[in-house]
């Protein structure tokens, strides 16, 4: 199981998205894909401040659209277990003198309360975090 990063998830909707994260995406089953309310929140937060306008409200409409259709039951809530893992993790990452964003921080509490590996592009403060990360963008079809 496998806990996607807002850039692993954001990279299909860019106007020009790297096929190997494509192709990563395409030979996942898709039930073996999570996403964090947290990775939502920075998705719409994305879409909210666009322009006024057509391109924003398309994105927002999709992403509310294709994000419930796609993974339903698979958005994981930033809940009670995921804040102490994220202590946890927050403490571990700083002790090997690495920093962590407090959105990461949240999104590997996710995955280290819910004992899922991640996707991202930025491994280096998710195995600081002490989590297993594939990334997709070195990904080779």
């Amino acid at each position: 199981m496998i806990l996607l990063d807002t850039n692993v998830v954001s990279e299909p909707i860019r106007r020009h998205p790297d096929n190997r994260v494509l192709d990563w995406l395409d030979a996942q089953a898709i039930e073996s894909l999570y996403l964090s309310t947290i990775s939502l929140a920075e998705l719409l937060l994305g879409a909210e401040i666009l322009p006024v306008g057509r391109r924003r409200a398309a994105l927002v409409a999709a992403l509310e659209q294709q994000i419930a259709d796609l993974f339903g039951d698979r958005i994981i809530p930033f809940d009670i277990a995921a804040a102490e893992a994220y202590a946890k993790v927050v403490v571990r990452a700083r002790t090997q003198g690495h920093t962590i964003s407090i959105a990461d921080g949240q999104i590997a509490g996710v995955a280290a309360a819910n004992k899922l590996r991640i996707a991202s592009r930025d491994e280096l403060p998710f195995r600081a975090a002490g989590l297993v990360v594939i990334n997709p963008w070195k990904h080779e079809a």
